[in-house]
C-alpha cells in the first residue's frame, strides 16, 4: 500500500461517518460488481450528514435535500482532495482490509472451488466416478447432495471415503446391513437409511443400477437385494400354501411337509435366499389374491390350492417368490381390490414378468362392476389412477374413474372359488 493510499485510509477512518458511508459502498459494489449506484440519506444522522456534506462542501441541509449520495460522484470529488491520485476501489479494499468482490463473482469462484473439489474426489476415488459424473451432469435432481457437499467439505469427504470403501466391497453372497455396516466400517449403523450417509448410499446403488432412487420401503429392500444386502430377513415375509422349494441339496423337508399336511406357511427371506426353486406341487398354476380373508375362504375350498397371499403391498419376499415361481415357468393369477394400489400392484406385476406370465384373475370392468362398488374415493386417490397405463387395466382403470367408487375381491370370492374347483 503506498503512503497515499495509506494517509486516505487513515483519514476516513477516523470518522464514524465514513465507516458506515463506505460500509454502504462496500454493499453497492457487492450488488453492481462495479463502483456505481446510489446510498439514500436517510440512513444517516444529521451530524454524520455534518461530516460527509463536508466532505462534498455542502451543508448537511442541502445534502439531505438531494435525498442520495452517489458513489460515482464521490469517487469524482476525491479527485478534488489532496487524495486526487487514489481511486475509490483500491480505497475501500484498503479499507476493510480485503479485496471487495461482487456478489455473482464471488459465487462463481464458489462454484468453481466446489467443481474443482469434486473433480479430485472423482480422481481419488476413481471406483464412485461414475456417481460424480451423474452428479455434475444433474445439477437440479441432486440439489441435496450438493448442499450437503457446500455445507462441509471436509464432512462430506468422510462420507465420501465410506461410500468407496462400502462399494469396493458389496458383498457376493447374501449380508445382512448392520452385518455389511460392521464389517465396512465397524459401526453397524453406519449406512442406517435415515443418516445422511445411509441416504447417499442408496443414491449410489441406484444411480450404478440405472434406477431413480427409491422412496417406498419395499423399494428400497429391492435395490439393496440386488447387490446382496438385506435389512431384514426374518421379519419381511410372505404368506403360501401348496407350493415345494428346492435348494441345492434337493426338495426342502419343511416345504414337502407342508405340501403333505396342507400347512400354510409364513415364509421369511431369509428361507427364501438359500431356495434355487419353487413351483406348485401340482400344475404350473399359481393363484395370488391380496387380502388374507380371501387366501382362507379358498382354502377352506381346496386345501392343496398353490396360492399365495400378498397381506396387502407386496413385500421384497413375496417379490422374492414370485419370482421363483415364474423363473420355474409357472403362471400367476393375480387378483386385486378394485382401488388404486390393487390396480397399481396389478401393473407392477404385468410389467415386472411380461411374456404372459401374469393373468388378470377377476381384474375386469366386469368383475369390477360384479364387485358391488360402494365406497367413495376421495379425489387424490382417484388421481392415482392416472399413473395406470398398462392396457390389460385401462377399461377397468376408466370405469373407477367415472364411478369413483372402490370394489374388493371379497365380493368375487364365489366365482374365485368355482375357478380354483375347475383346477383340481
Amino acid at each position: 500500500m503506498n503512503k497515499e493510499l495509506q494517509k486516505a485510509v487513515a483519514f476516513f477512518k477516523s470518522e464514524p461517518a465514513y465507516q458506515k458511508l463506505f460500509g454502504e459502498f462496500k454493499r453497492k459494489y457487492e450488488s453492481l460488481g462495479r463502483i456505481g449506484g446510489t446510498v439514500p440519506v436517510r440512513l444517516f444522522t444529521e451530524e454524520e450528514l455534518e461530516v460527509i456534506g463536508g466532505f462534498f462542501g455542502l451543508p448537511a441541509s442541502k445534502l439531505g435535500a438531494k435525498k442520495s449520495i452517489s458513489v460515482e460522484g464521490f469517487e469524482r470529488q476525491l479527485q478534488n482532495t489532496r487524495f486526487s491520485d487514489v481511486e475509490l476501489k483500491p480505497l475501500l479494499d484498503a479499507f476493510f482490509g480485503e479485496e471487495i468482490i461482487s456478489k455473482k463473482q464471488r459465487k462463481e469462484e464458489k462454484e468453481a472451488n466446489v467443481l474443482a473439489f469434486v473433480e479430485d474426489l472423482k480422481e481419488k476415488y476413481s471406483p464412485l466416478a461414475f456417481w460424480f459424473d451423474f452428479l455434475q451432469e444433474t445439477p437440479g435432481e441432486t440439489r441435496w447432495i450438493w448442499t450437503l457437499l457446500e455445507r462441509e467439505a471436509e464432512h462430506f469427504m468422510g462420507l465420501v471415503t465410506r461410500l468407496h470403501d462400502a462399494f469396493c466391497q458389496l458383498p457376493v453372497s447374501p449380508e445382512r446391513l448392520p452385518m455389511f455396516s460392521q464389517r465396512v466400517t465397524g459401526d453397524p449403523h453406519a449406512f442406517d437409511l435415515h443418516t445422511d450417509q445411509g441416504k447417499l448410499w442408496l443414491h449410489v446403488l441406484a444411480v450404478k443400477a440405472g434406477e431413480a432412487v427409491p422412496s417406498s420401503t419395499e423399494a428400497i429392500n429391492e435395490l439393496l437385494q440386488h447387490y446382496h444386502i438385506y435389512r431384514d430377513d426374518l421379519l419381511n415375509y410372505v404368506t403360501c400354501a401348496g407350493l415345494l422349494a428346492e435348494t441345492k441339496t434337493g426338495v426342502h423337508p419343511v416345504w414337502s411337509a407342508a405340501v403333505s399336511e396342507n400347512t400354510v406357511q409364513i415364509v421369511p427371506i431369509r428361507e427364501l435366499v438359500s431356495s434355487t426353486a419353487v413351483y406348485p406341487a401340482r400344475g404350473k398354476d399359481v393363484w395370488i389374491v391380496e387380502n388374507s380373508g380371501v387366501c382362507a375362504t379358498l382354502l377352506d375350498y381346496r386345501q392343496d390350492v398353490p396360492i399365495v397371499c400378498t397381506n396387502g403391498q407386496f413385500t421384497l419376499a413375496a417379490l422374492m417368490l414370485l419370482d421363483r415361481l415364474v423363473e420355474a415357468g409357472n403362471t400367476l393369477h393375480y387378483a386385486g381390490d378394485f382401488d388404486p394400489e390393487g390396480l397399481g400392484m396389478a401393473q407392477r406385476l404385468l410389467e415386472r414378468y411380461p411374456e404372459g406370465r401374469v393373468q388378470l384373475w377377476h381384474m375386469n370392468e366386469r368383475a369390477y362392476a360384479a364387485s358391488n362398488p360402494v365406497k367413495d374415493l376421495p379425489e387424490e386417490r382417484l388421481e392415482k389412477l392416472n399413473r395406470i397405463e398398462h392396457p390389460a387395466l385401462a377399461e377397468v382403470a376408466a370405469a373407477m374413474r367415472e364411478k369413483g367408487k372402490a370394489g374388493y375381491q371379497e365380493a368375487l370370492v364365489e366365482r374365485m372359488v368355482e375357478d380354483i374347483k375347475i383346477e383340481e
